[in-house]
């Protein structure tokens, strides 16, 4: 093997080969999901195969993968959604639908740090390749000064990382598949590394790491082409799901919890409504901004709902921004 990346992506595709297709099916899809899932099946029905390197990606790096796939199911689907209203030609709009299949692949995958030489080196050549292939130019401070990812705060966080590590693990995957050409996989790789930029959390967390006001342009590059964008908006607009806001124990409250440190539903729902008030303002597209507007309308009134005031108060307002959250 020539390298560790090789081996990750390997494992996965041997399992694959031996689980065989829809593996998806075993992890149920809400509608209007599963049936723009199905769409885009039927139009591009070789992204199967990339959905079930996705779908065992997750199964090994996790003990519960669940929601993870889903997650990343949604983010496929909706990508169907908006590249399919939009002026993409056919091969784009299943290059964004791939993007999001495997914008998350590598965010469980332990041994894809950056705090490793081996991996470092990796993405540096990428990043340099990316740039060459005429990517990443709306973003020049992109990859400036990998002295960040030295420290294990920034480089062993792997939700920090992922975007690049996901690019690199990606275009291995693309590659083993065949049939994607150098151009291709490079906008599938560069759409990746684009599409964190939409978690203003993620870029505070960086800023505050490094200690260094706008730190963040070093480490997360904006989507450029459509594809990136429509990518992008995805996957933000994944999050706003009623079942993964809402219910007691659902993804973003525990998150609330166990990230941001709430100690009640309504310290939950307080640091959830603020997280998504504020990501509801990142949507790069038309789309995006559309199925943000209308997926908001459906969280909002039920998070003030949990935070115990009237219909027309203002959360922000009553409580003030979450302690978590405010600057020093």
């Amino acid at each position: 093997m020539k390298n560790l990346l090789s081996v990750v992506v390997l494992i996965a595709g041997l399992v694959t080969a031996a689980t065989g297709a829809t593996m998806q099916n075993r992890f149920q899809l809400p509608q209007p999901y599963l049936d723009w899932e199905r769409a885009y099946l039927k139009d591009f029905p070789e992204l199967q195969r990339v959905m079930d390197r996705m779908v065992v990606a997750s199964a090994r790096q996790m003990q519960d993968p669940t929601q993870d796939i889903l997650h990343n199911r949604v983010c496929a689907a909706l990508a169907y959604k908006m590249a399919s209203g939009s002026k993409l030609k056919r091969g784009e709009q299943k290059l964004a639908v791939l993007t999001d299949l495997l914008h998350n692949i590598s965010k469980e995958a332990t041994p894809l740090v950056l705090t490793d030489s081996g991996v470092l080196g990796q993405a540096s050549r990428l990043v340099t390749q990316l740039r060459q292939a005429g990517h990443l130019g709306k973003s020049p401070e992109f990859w400036t000064d990998v002295k960040i990812f030295g420290n294990p705060l920034m480089g062993a966080n792997r939700a920090l990382i992922h975007h690049v590590t996901g690019a690199l693990m990606a275009g291995e995957i693309l590659q083993e598949l065949g049939g994607y050409s150098d151009k291709d996989m490079a906008r599938v790789q560069a759409a990746v590394i684009g599409h964190s930029t939409g978690y203003w959390y993620f870029r505070q967390s960086v800023d505050d790491i490094t200690k260094s006001k706008n730190a963040w342009r070093k480490v997360y590059p904006e989507p450029e082409e459509d594809i990136a964008k429509i990518a992008h908006d995805a996957d933000l607009i994944s999050q706003f799901e009623v079942v993964s806001v809402i219910p007691e124990g659902s993804k973003w409250r525990v998150i609330a919890a166990k990230r941001w440190g709430a100690k009640n539903a309504v310290e939950e729902a307080h640091i959830v409504y603020y997280v998504f008030l504020r990501l509801f303002e990142e949507a790069r597209t038309e789309a995006g901004k559309a199925l943000a507007r209308a997926e908001w309308r459906k969280i909002q009134p039920e998070l003030v709902k949990l935070m115990g005031l009237k219909g027309d108060e203002d959360p922000v307002k009553a409580f003030g921004v979450p302690k978590v959250f405010q600057r020093n």
